[in-house]
């Protein structure tokens, strides 16, 4: 394929195409926040469960995404609901890898997705251990120590269980509650986008994990109220865009204030001020 700045429309037609992220694996955790994390969701968003607010956290290899090169990409979201829709709201997510600036800007711009990119994640298992992190602007915004055998709480359970016995993997639907807008001297024509995205799981091994989460000026990880980790898996799988739905149209005076919420998931300080720099060597 040539280099051009002018695409034939036969090739447009394939833009996005049944996009999927293909050949995943890595880390998948599940625990218990405070429920004064409800405080950092925007309005109308709830809590699915107000007394035990489900965080989730994954940091995978995306080894076959249909749309890029490999990437790495890791993320923090919890349980909500909007109306009578229910999927995680992601606070962030982070991305590195030849494939992340695609990854990026189409999960951004086309979905709403709350994505960065980061100067390293690492995805590593060796036996029955495993370790995963992601780290920006020197630090460590989510360590996972992973020990394959048995969940932390001996009484969590999840439906991934056997897919490693159903021919052809086993099909777990799954969404999320993502907020699309335009910037146009401001931010406007704000909607809520349930993002419908199943996910094909080949292998699921249980797994007890020790997660630490911290926080740098521009990504404040450490302020979501992680209370327990019920447990978490090593898993290979498949996970794809089914469709998008808008569930939620905001009022435009509604917009700004939604967007304080919003505004630390998808940018940094540096848009608010005028002295921000960095310097460094390697």
């Amino acid at each position: 394929m040539k280099s051009s700045y002018f695409i034939p429309l036969e090739q447009m037609a394939h833009f996005m195409s049944g996009a999927a992220m293909n050949t995943q694996e890595g880390v998948y955790v599940f625990g218990v926040a405070d429920p004064s994390v409800q405080k950092l969701l925007p309005p109308p968003l709830e809590l699915a469960d107000t007394n035990n607010p489900m965080i989730y956290i994954y940091i995978v290899n995306i080894r076959e995404p249909t749309f890029a090169p490999w990437y790495l990409e890791g993320g923090i979201g919890v349980m909500a609901k909007c109306g009578d829709k229910t999927g995680i709201y992601f606070f962030n997510l982070q991305l590195s890898g030849p494939g992340a600036l695609m990854g990026a800007f189409t999960g951004r711009e086309g979905s709403g997705l709350p994505k960065k990119l980061c100067e390293r994640i690492f995805v590593e298992r060796t036996g029955s251990s495993g370790h995963c992190f992601i780290e920006r602007k020197g630090v460590r915004l989510v360590d996972v120590q992973l020990e394959l055998g048995h969940y932390n709480n001996p009484e969590f359970s999840m439906g991934m269980e056997d897919c490693a016995a159903t021919p052809g993997g086993k099909i777990s639907g799954g969404g999320c509650l993502l907020h699309k807008y335009s910037v146009n001297n401001g931010f406007q024509d704000m909607n809520i986008i349930y993002y419908n995205s199943p996910t094909r799981y080949y292998t699921w091994e249980p797994a007890s994990a020790v997660v630490s989460l911290n926080s740098s000026v521009d990504d404040p990880y450490g302020q979501i109220p992680l209370r327990q980790v019920l447990g978490a898996a090593w898993s290979k799988c498949d996970n794809f865009v089914q469709d998008l739905s808008v569930i939620y149209r905001y009022p435009q005076e509604k917009t700004t204030e939604a967007m304080q919420y919003l505004f630390t998931g998808r940018y940094d300080q540096s848009l608010l001020g005028k002295t921000t720099q960095i310097y460094q060597t390697n």
